[in-house]
C-alpha cells in the first residue's frame, strides 16, 4: 500500500515533485501552502486545505505522518520544512524514478531528485537540497542543507557546496571546488575557483559580482 503524503507548496515547483512523488509511488493526499488565497482552492488535481496553522491538525485527522516541502527558493524552505520538524511531521525524500543514483550515495531527509538526475558514488546530500531536472552530482560530492542544483548543472567530483547555495541553471563546476553557505552561481557559469560565502559570482569563468 503506497505511503500517504502531504505536499508543502502550491506553486510551479510543486507541480513537478507532486509529479515525482506519484511516480516514486506515493500518494499526494493534498497540498498546502501559507497563502490565504489558496486555502480551499485546488492546484492541479489535488486540494489545498490551508497553511501550516492547520496542517498537524489535518495530518493527525487524515493518518498522514509525512511530506515533503515544494519551495523552490533556499532560505524560506529550509525555514518551513524547520517547522513542520518541530511539530513531529516526517519529511520523506522524493526521487523521480528517472533518475540514476548509485550505491554508497547518502540523502538526506526532505531533497528532491528529478528526473534525468544522475548522483555518482559516494555523494552526501544534506537535508532539504534540489537536485533539478538533469543536473549531475559526481562522485564524493557532497551538497549541504538547503542547496539547490539547478537543472543542467555538473558538478564534478569533489565538489562541497555550503549550505543553502544556488548553483544556477547550466553551471559547471570543476573538480574539488568549494561553493560556501548561502553562495549564488548565476545561470551558465563555469567555477573554476572557490566561492567564499554569501557571495554572488556569475560568468565563464565565474566573477564575483560587485
Amino acid at each position: 500500500m503506497p505511503e500517504r503524503i502531504f505536499i508543502f507548496g502550491a506553486s510551479g515547483h510543486a507541480k513537478v515533485v507532486l509529479d515525482a512523488a506519484r511516480l516514486q509511488g506515493y500518494e499526494v493526499c493534498a497540498l498546502f501552502d501559507d497563502n490565504p488565497a489558496l486555502a480551499g482552492g485546488r492546484f492541479m488535481d489535488c486540494a489545498v486545505v490551508g497553511g501550516r496553522d492547520v496542517l498537524p491538525a489535518w495530518c493527525r485527522a487524515q493518518g498522514v505522518a509525512a511530506g515533503i516541502v515544494a519551495i523552490g527558493q533556499n532560505r524560506a524552505r529550509v525555514a518551513v520544512a524547520g517547522s513542520l520538524r518541530a511539530t513531529g511531521l516526517r519529511l520523506v525524500s522524493v526521487v523521480h524514478p528517472g533518475a540514476i543514483v548509485a550505491a554508497g550515495v547518502r540523502i538526506g531527509s526532505g531533497c528532491v531528485l528529478m528526473a534525468g538526475v544522475v548522483v555518482n558514488s559516494d555523494a552526501v546530500l544534506g537535508d532539504d537540497c534540489i537536485v533539478n531536472t538533469g543536473a549531475c552530482i559526481d562522485h564524493d560530492c557532497e551538497l549541504g542543507d538547503g542547496v539547490h542544483v539547478a537543472p543542467g548543472c555538473h558538478l564534478c567530483g569533489n565538489v562541497r557546496v555550503g549550505a543553502e547555495s544556488l548553483v544556477g541553471a547550466g553551471s559547471t563546476v570543476i573538480p574539488g571546488i568549494r561553493i560556501g553557505a548561502r553562495a549564488l552561481v548565476g545561470a551558465g557559469s563555469t567555477v573554476i575557483r572557490d566561492v567564499p560565502d554569501d557571495a554572488r559570482v556569475a560568468g565563464s569563468p565565474c566573477r564575483e559580482l560587485k
